[in-house]
């Protein structure tokens, strides 16, 4: 293991002027004519708790309501229940195994950094002359830990809610107004990353009045309940999916302020909105609650769809699609080309129509995990079927027929042998396809510690 250092990578922020790097200037004609790039991650946001996915809450009117004008992918899978390593799969088209950012188990005060080595998304668009800026609600995404690469401005938000977040785009969309040169907005919101803990009005919405049981939301509380310490009778359950939903119903309202902004700054024309989440959250569906300690598909599944105001069409795509696929599609999109390998494709043939093909590759996952419990699992999805491998404390497996089980509750590893060895087979043959990065890491220091605890990610 690499132990090193990194240098935060600090942007200055005069009065609420942006500070623009020489070089942005020098390679603005490069991409002059294309398309701006919004980039909206909404953090622990299942896809299905939206209501263009089927969900009757109305949790989300104004996402559907861009979704319904976009191509929509509704059978998308993360390549991890954690934030590092997911968004890490989006920026770099590679699967955590090979970009790195992957938690080491042996290491309390350690977290997976995004190494200089890695070729990111904003790097790419940079030298097509983008101006590229980052505004992010969770510290697992801060420059801190590598994933600052590429962009003009960076900024780790501590506050991190949405508000602060939409306004950060709303001022860098003004100062752009009178450059020359395309732009990139990568926004990291945390609604609905526990705690749920949605401000009024959002806190009276979906929850019954009459419910006066123990549950708050609280990110120490749902600890407690994986943990075993704490159980949810129906009535518990129901009222915490509902803080839950509170909290998309709040994030949706910023949403709106968003494209509200685009629209008022005039880029609405010539901008390319992508929503997308890093992973899902569970309620009850194994067993417990939280993220990043399983595998299963309420983890793994979530929302994706590209809205492009150059297309007149709207199209719904069925087909299996995976985090790793999200770069070359935004590059096939931009018309760039890149000589850099990546381990996904570009979605756009699905867009068009010109494939129909099931699926755009395996969806292969991997988590690692030392907080209320020590979790190292992987998971392999192919042809309907997936295999979850559980490492820690022994290993165990489990199998499943994802068409005929889509929520998993049937294992097939005992019942279906020749299946589990076919998968299996495929699965270690996929491993051998892809490179294995040597896992670079920074030494936490106590803030950060406690930061990262407060989010469950740590003991």
């Amino acid at each position: 293991m690499v132990m090193r250092s990194r240098a935060l990578a600090i942007s200055v922020v005069l009065c609420g002027l942006l500070w623009f790097s020489p070089a942005a200037f020098a390679s603005a004609e490069k991409g002059e004519s294309r398309p701006n790039l919004i980039i909206v991650l909404v953090d622990t946001l299942r896809a299905d708790h939206l209501g263009y996915h089927g969900y009757e809450v109305p949790t989300s009117p104004r996402i559907d309501a861009l979704a319904k004008r976009s191509a929509v992918f509704m059978n998308h899978k993360s390549h991890s229940s954690r934030t590092g390593p997911s968004v890490a799969s989006v920026f770099t088209g590679m699967h955590p195994r090979t970009h790195g950012v992957v938690n080491p188990l042996t290491h309390f005060d350690a977290k997976g950094t995004l190494s200089s080595s890695q070729v990111t998304l904003a790097e790419i668009l940079e030298g097509h002359g983008y101006r590229n800026f980052g505004f992010v609600g969770n510290p697992n995404v801060s420059p801190r830990f590598g994933f600052s690469q590429g962009f003009e401005r960076y900024e780790f938000l501590t506050s991190g809610t949405a508000s602060a977040i939409t306004r950060r785009a709303d001022e860098t969309m003004k100062a752009m107004k009178s450059e020359r040169a395309p732009f990139m907005i990568y926004l990291h919101y945390m609604e609905p990353h526990s705690s749920y803990e949605a401000p009024a009005p959002y806190h009276e919405f979906f929850a019954s009045p009459k419910y006066d049981g123990p549950v708050t939301g609280a990110h120490r509380q749902l600890d407690r309940i994986v943990a075993g310490k704490m159980r949810l009778s129906p009535p518990d359950l129901k009222q915490l999916v509902a803080l839950y939903d509170q909290e998309i119903r709040y994030f949706d309202a910023h949403f709106e302020n968003l494209l509200a902004a685009v629209e008022r700054h005039g880029f609405d024309r010539r901008t390319i909105i992508v929503f997308i989440s890093d992973h899902g959250e569970e309620f009850l569906d194994h067993g417990s609650v939280l993220h990043g300690y399983t595998l299963y598909e309420e983890q793994l599944h979530v929302p994706f769809f590209i809205y492009d105001p150059r297309r007149k069409d709207s199209v719904r795509i069925d087909a299996e699609t995976r985090h790793v696929d999200f770069l070359p599609t935004i590059l096939d999109l931009l018309d760039i080309e890149t000589k850099r390998p990546v381990q996904g494709v570009s979605l756009v043939p699905w867009i068009n129509g010109k494939t129909k093909a099931s699926a755009s590759g395996p969806v292969f996952a991997q988590v690692t995990l030392r907080a209320v419990k020590t979790v190292d699992v992987v998971s392999f999805s192919t042809d309907g079927w997936k295999l979850i491998v559980n490492k820690v404390p022994k290993p165990s497996y489990e199998l499943f027929r994802l068409a005929d089980d889509p929520g998993e509750r049937k294992n097939l590893h005992k019942a279906q042998p020749a299946a589990g060895r076919r998968i299996g087979k495929q699965w270690l043959s996929f491993l051998e396809s892809i490179p294995l990065a040597e896992i670079e890491s920074v030494e936490l220091s106590e803030e950060e510690i406690e930061r990262l605890r407060s989010l469950g990610y740590m003991q």
